[in-house]
């Protein structure tokens, strides 16, 4: 699979993205599900991971004499951003606690659902650059006995869809137990568990990429 194909899947993976983004965010403020509304900010997350991914290939191909620390830069920097992004989210989600707001399941339930359709096509379609190890273009030419060194940039993009189809499952869980057993409680709960879960994922890649970026080899 050349360069240029998985470029464009990761172009198009952004589009979905951004695309969904903006729909859950909307129904979410809309409907005041916190759940919801989190998971469209960290769907925005996502989209730029991918975008961070998507241009740190253009100079990892460029330069690919620095392919291994352009790639750790990429992960870091979108480390970086899910850190702030898991702040505000376990922010609002608090908040939501002391001023709690009636929520429109049946319209938040119905975007969250196609929320997690989309993270699964994304999942899916670059699942496949994934297992062919060239992560999103950023395409690494080792010798055949060489163990191939594990590409922080597209990680965190890979992750980051991962995590937030995970998320979706867990809104939609807490959605569809408000409204039939009246546990309105675990909306913010649920926002509240997202945000941690951002922010542990963002400190392990925090981690990883900075070894790499300081020549840390023990």
């Amino acid at each position: 699979m050349d360069n240029k194909l998985l470029k464009t899947k990761t172009l198009v993976v952004i589009v979905i993205t951004l695309l969904t983004m903006i729909a859950e965010i909307y129904f979410g403020i809309v409907s005041h599900s916190m759940a919801l509304t989190a998971d469209g900010f960290h769907m925005g997350t996502h989209a730029l991971a991918l975008a961070i991914t998507f241009f740190v290939c253009i100079f990892a191909i460029k330069y690919q004499d620095k392919t291994d620390k352009i790639n750790a830069l990429g992960g870091y920097t979108s480390a970086i951003l899910l850190g702030f992004t898991s702040i505000g989210i376990i922010y609002e989600s608090v908040e939501r606690f002391f001023k709690p707001l009636t929520i429109s399941f049946g319209d938040a339930i119905l975007v969250a659902v196609i929320g997690l359709v989309v993270n699964v096509i994304c999942v899916l379609i670059m699942g496949d650059s994934h297992h062919h190890h060239h992560h999103a273009g950023c395409e690494n030419h080792y010798n055949e006995e060489e163990k191939p060194k594990e590409n922080l940039n597209y990680k965190a993009a890979y992750l980051h869809i991962l995590a937030d189809a995970f998320t979706s499952i867990l809104a939609i869980g807490a959605l569809l137990l408000g409204k039939y057993f009246g546990l309105v409680f675990l909306d913010p709960v649920i926002g509240i568990l997202g945000g941690i879960i951002i922010a542990k994922w963002a400190i392990d890649l925090i981690k990883s990429s900075s070894k790499i970026l300081l020549d840390f080899t023990t």
